[in-house]
């Protein structure tokens, strides 16, 4: 191999990504993968429960699809046991950012105004699944009545809209898009001016009867690395 040659490959190894550690529920792991076999195994323990088996909606299906399908413990092809886990570490986590008096003075006045958004959204029609609801009517409602690092559930998800419209409530981009004003301190002021939410994503469960609808919402809430 001549000296160029040598120069090139060092670049292109310099320039290539570098496996980063992943954090779930408080844990590290090597990689995406490693974090996905730990949890598919969890699973796969939890599989051999026959209380488990016996929750309300559970699929008939063999153990082995419901693993393929699943990508826990983020989404499961089944009633999802982690999600306990979740609230708990979510709490935690956002005990630590707030104090007590914060967590405590909580107050929201009844949401009243009228909501209207274009269906020619790209999320929006992303998909044709039926009783979509467009994502920034969602926001409204989410940025009215909670605060960043809140729970937000929806146990009739669809295909995951309200997830979507969790994480976008972090996106400036997006809220300035529905006539808010972010101000710099992550302050959100409403058409009249006044402070009503602060930008930060929510965290959101979400859970439908159906595995096709909860498939898309799974996806549609994935992070996606598209280089």
């Amino acid at each position: 191999m001549d000296s160029e040659q040598l120069s090139l490959q060092i670049k292109l190894e310099a320039s290539s990504p570098q496996p980063e550690t992943v954090e779930c529920l408080g844990m590290t792991f090597e990689n995406e993968e490693a974090r996905r076999a730990y949890f598919t195994e969890k699973l796969r323990e939890k599989l051999q429960d026959p209380d488990f088996r016996k929750i309300e909606g559970f699929p008939i299906s063999e153990d082995k699809d419901i693993l393929t399908l699943s990508d826990p413990p983020y989404y499961t092809a089944c009633p999802n046991p982690f999600i306990k886990d979740f609230i708990n570490y979510w709490k935690q986590e956002n005990e630590q950012k707030k104090s007590t008096e914060e967590a405590e003075k909580y107050h929201r006045e009844p949401f009243a105004a009228d909501v209207s958004e274009g269906k020619n959204d790209p999320i929006y029609n992303a998909h044709s699944y039926h009783t979509k609801v467009p994502h920034k009517a969602i926001m409204r409602y989410i940025l009215h009545y909670t605060e960043p690092g809140d729970i937000v559930f929806d146990g009739f998800c669809g295909t995951g809209m309200t997830g979507v419209a969790a994480q976008l409530c972090g996106d400036k981009t997006t809220v300035e898009s529905l006539g808010y004003k972010v101000q710099a301190d992550s302050t959100i002021l409403d058409e009249d001016g006044n402070t009503f939410s602060k930008l930060g994503v929510r965290k959101a469960i979400l859970n439908d009867l159906s595995p096709a609808a909860t498939f898309i919402a799974y996806n549609y809430n994935t992070p996606v690395d598209v280089v």
